[in-house]
């Protein structure tokens, strides 16, 4: 195809004017420009409706990123905006309790296997973060052990790069783990004798358990006489209605859900058994918007949709012809070594190796710049809804096979791969001590 160049003149001078005022440029690094290749890609989105969102300058992309995977349903769902229309109607915020904090309490303990209660925020690392205080609350204890992301507070964060600004005590109280690792927790756990709170892990990420993983981790953290949390923020109600622990049979202590609960909606809950859930009577998590009805309402109109419409059967289903296609045309152009199409159907990864004559984030960009060429919004993962067809992934797979054919021809004559990128390639938002969501070869078998 023709090389396309995308006219973003208004995306720029929306950014000249963000650097000024704006620290980092913007409110979500993931969204940043950091992300994204940049001098080429948009940095600003006007509308969406469906899988399609259109930037400022009104180029139209078919959308993978999804805001970040919370809009399961799509870009404006119908039945979503109708409920929080409506409520806006009654009013948001209101001076006494509301109706729908109990009507969508009910809904999640009916849907979420360990809900026995539960309560709500409006990000999930408000309800990630109160998780951990209700499980330092029951035990007496102090430290935890962590697998996985879990949001932005002192006591996870304290362990990344981007720690400026946290005390160093809290450096010393979480503890992670590897995935699919027993040994390493129960490391820690030895380590820190009798000191454990709880375990707080994201149950399915791209690996899947092998060996009874879950299982071999709550009967371990039980024994040391800790809680089990799951963060579900990322799959609850998408890899299954009740999340991960309906998919694996696995129920945890507390667990933890936002993004797919609302379509996009700002909420969060923490839910739990009933004797763990007491806690937070003794414990602060209280705040202006914790009853906000918006949120509320959207859960409430969102919840039933995904059941009644057999949501996550749909992404298993066009997930599934997506990571195939992927790795199938991979194969057909001997790239198999270099793009690996990974995880669950529902949201799945590409994993770039560059075998040393590359760098992975320069494949990465490179890939990201011809699929915004081709109108696909892309961030290396593929965050399904309920809008996204088979008509989108055969136009998807079509723009990979372009692609792949374009790259086989940069290895077969030597190419330098950054000359070919046509702005700053893709940085990494944080590099955290131990592993993330970033996996190489030789770790992302399946």
């Amino acid at each position: 195809m023709k090389k396309k160049k995308l006219k973003i003149k208004l995306s720029n001078t929306i950014y000249s004017r963000a650097k000024k005022i704006i620290p980092s440029g913007s409110q979500t690094f993931s969204k940043g420009v950091t992300q994204f290749v940049e001098g080429f890609a948009p940095k600003y989105l006007h509308r969406g409706k469906g899988a399609y969102s259109w930037d400022v300058d009104n180029n139209k992309y078919l959308d993978y990123v999804m805001g970040c995977q919370p809009l399961i349903l799509g870009y404006a769902d119908p039945d979503v905006n109708k409920a929080v229309i409506n409520q806006l109607k009654l009013g948001s915020t209101f001076s006494l309790m509301n109706k729908l904090e109990v009507d969508v309490t009910e809904l999640l303990i009916k849907t979420i296997p360990c809900a026995e209660s539960a309560r709500f925020g409006k990000n999930g690392a408000d309800v990630t973060t109160i998780a951990v205080r209700i499980a330092r609350a029951v035990t007496g204890r102090n430290h935890i052990a962590y697998c996985g992301y879990h949001g932005w507070h002192d006591w996870y964060i304290a362990n990344t790069d981007l720690d400026s600004g946290i005390p160093d005590f809290n450096k010393k109280l979480a503890h992670s783990f590897d995935y699919n690792n027993l040994d390493s927790l129960e490391k820690i756990f030895k380590k820190n004798r009798n000191k454990i709170a709880c375990v707080i892990m994201e149950p399915l990420t791209i690996l899947r358990p092998k060996n009874n993983f879950l299982a071999e981790v709550k009967k371990m953290t039980h024994h040391y006489g800790a809680l089990l949390v799951f963060d579900e923020i990322i799959t609850g109600f998408r890899f299954s209605l009740g999340g991960a622990q309906e998919l694996t049979g696995v129920k945890p202590d507390l667990a933890t859900f936002a993004k797919a609960i609302s379509n996009a909606i700002p909420l969060s809950a923490v839910v739990g058994k009933k004797e763990y859930m007491s806690e937070l009577a003794k414990t602060f998590f209280s705040f202006t918007y914790g009853g906000d009805c918006i949120g509320l309402a959207a859960a409430k109109a969102c919840i039933p949709k995904l059941k009644r419409k057999n949501v996550p059967r749909h992404l298993d289903t066009v997930g599934k012809l997506l990571q195939n296609g992927f790795n199938d045309l991979a194969k057909s152009h001997k790239l198999e070594e270099y793009v690996e199409c990974i995880g669950y159907p529902c949201r799945t990864i590409i994993s770039f190796n560059g075998r040393g004559k590359y760098n992975d984030l320069e494949i990465k960009s490179y890939f990201q710049q011809e699929l915004f060429r081709r109108g696909i919004l892309w961030a290396a993962y593929h965050s399904l809804s309920w809008s996204h067809n088979e008509k989108d992934i055969k136009k998807t797979l079509k723009a990979f096979d372009e692609i792949m054919g374009l790259f086989k021809k940069i290895i077969s004559t030597n190419l330098k791969l950054r000359n070919l990128i046509e702005g700053i390639p893709v940085r990494p938002v944080f590099r955290q001590v131990a592993d993330f969501n970033y996996y190489t070869r030789k770790n992302n078998k399946l």
